[in-house]
């Protein structure tokens, strides 16, 4: 008989949430499922394939909660009322995109009339593709008429209207497809845990802010970085954390996790080639932007240099309840980024098993998901595909994600002025929606610290990297070896 531990693992029977869950449709799948599932006699529905129709329903699901914004077109506090704000939706008719033009172009007559995109150099090729994905759909506008009004009447006209709806349902479709990519990414991370990939599928957070921003790209490319490392490619995974970089700075901390995990597991040769690579591939994707509009390209490293405590940060209360200054927030927030991560790269090094890389990244981008002086709602997803395998517990990831969800209504219903006190007193009622993210944040830090620092109660036990070579001479071996396949590692 196939032996069923060699099939992949099912969350009804490894994780107590999903267990309890499934007892009104008759309880945990039992060992004659298991068994046939490892012989490969499994029904279609593959674990795959239910993850794909999982993640296909999220997002149906997050469009169908933008449907309220698209009526009145994304205008006026309504929108935050209805917590379906969108900020693809504000950059068609907000930068040249709307008129066609090259999102770092130096014509004095596109930067008379709008804003540069303040975004990084693959998103602005990304919005520009989308643009003129649009212009085709819409039958070809003329371009040139536009030039001919005034920009600030342009999103009032209803052809332009109609433009940006299809805008957004260009960037939508595209952002659907990285997200079913991401799910099969991580579904393939680990071999016999495919199920993991569930908490990114079906997360709340995917659906609340899903479309909200271009985040979804960068998640993409760390997801299928990560299924590149584990199978030990890793020139490829490092060219996709270029890629990641080139649309969202964070995934840059995704080496400090190769490198910290390639440390204890003897794969630390393979690090200088994913650096490389990486380097190699934001330089590529940056260069259009840099050859055709330098001063452009720079905006965005000014504006993401120099962003002040005004959003969803302890930064912010601090700001509000006693004021403090702008310099001081930016020195004093890059020192306790500096501090975190050296306490998690101790962490890492002196953990009884090597951490796998999914861990270390979390904690890495989850100090500056904590510590930077402003954050979005939608940069909660940075953490949601290393969260899904580094802590695949639902009861953590509800805990997390929960409080994130709660941040990011009252986030926009504080931005539509819901939230304003009587007179002119502090937002107290936003502040309590940051402390609950804060919270939430740090649960889901502290029981992946748990997890590394006492490995037998990390749920991922069986996936974990070997441990340090034993150390020869007086003291003996450091440890057992861990056994695993050589194709999961450290991941």
């Amino acid at each position: 008989m196939t032996d069923p531990t060699t099939g992949p693992v099912h969350p009804t029977v490894d994780d107590p949430v999903v267990g309890a869950l499934s007892e009104p449709i008759g309880g945990p799948v039992g060992s004659r499922a298991r068994s046939r599932e490892a012989g490969g006699t499994s029904s279609w529905w593959t674990p795959l394939r239910v993850l794909l129709a999982l993640t296909a329903l999220s997002f149906a699901l997050g469009l169908v909660a933008q449907a309220s914004c698209v009526a009145d077109q994304w205008r006026g506090d309504g929108q935050l009322a209805r917590v379906c704000g969108s900020e693809i939706a504000d950059s068609y008719t907000g930068t040249g995109l709307v008129e066609g033009a090259w999102p770092w172009s130096s014509e004095a007559d596109t930067l008379s009339r709008h804003a540069v995109l303040e975004e990084p150099a693959l998103v602005g090729l990304w919005t520009y593709a989308a643009a003129r994905a649009t212009q085709l759909v819409s039958g070809g506008p003329s371009l040139e008429e536009r030039y001919g009004v005034a920009a600030a009447t342009l999103p009032r006209d209803p052809d332009i209207r109609r433009e940006r709806t299809i805008f957004v349902a260009a960037n939508a479709i595209g952002l659907a497809v990285l997200a079913l990519l991401t799910t099969l990414a991580l579904s393939r991370v680990h071999r016999r845990r495919p199920w993991d990939a569930a908490g990114f599928a079906v997360a709340p957070l995917l659906v609340v802010t899903g479309l909200t921003a271009w985040d979804l790209i960068a998640v993409s490319a760390v997801g299928l970085a990560l299924l590149a490392w584990s199978r030990r490619r890793a020139v490829v995974a490092g060219a996709l954390v270029g890629v990641g970089v080139a649309a969202g700075v964070w995934p840059v901390l995704l080496l400090g996790a190769f490198a910290l995990s390639a440390s204890r597991t003897r794969r630390l040769v393979e690090v200088p080639p994913a650096v490389a690579a990486a380097a190699g591939a934001w330089v590529c994707l940056n260069l259009p932007a840099l050859v055709s509009g330098p001063a452009q390209w720079q905006r965005f490293w000014a504006v993401a240099a120099d962003r002040g405590p005004d959003s969803g940060t302890l930064w912010t209360v601090l700001d509000d309840s006693i004021g403090i200054s702008h310099d001081t927030v930016l020195t004093t927030s890059l020192a306790l980024v500096g501090v975190w991560v050296t306490g998690v790269v101790t962490l890492c090094l002196l953990a009884p098993s090597p951490p796998r890389v999914s861990q270390a990244a979390l904690l890495l981008v989850a100090g500056l998901v904590l510590l930077r002086p402003a954050f979005e709602p939608h940069q909660a997803l940075w953490l949601l595909p290393l969260a899904a395998l580094a802590r695949p517990r639902w009861r953590d990831l509800l805990i997390w994600q929960s409080c994130a969800v709660v941040f990011a209504a009252m986030h926009s219903w504080w931005r539509g002025g819901l939230l304003d006190p009587g007179g002119d007193g502090p937002a107290g009622f936003y502040w309590i929606g940051i402390g609950v993210h804060v919270v939430g944040t740090l649960w889901l830090v502290a029981v992946v610290v748990g997890d590394l620092w006492w490995p037998e109660v990390d749920p991922v036990g069986g996936e974990r990297p070997r441990r340090d070579p034993p150390r020869r001479g007086r003291g003996g071996s450091r440890g057992q070896v861990t056994t695993m396949r050589s194709n999961d590692v450290a991941v």
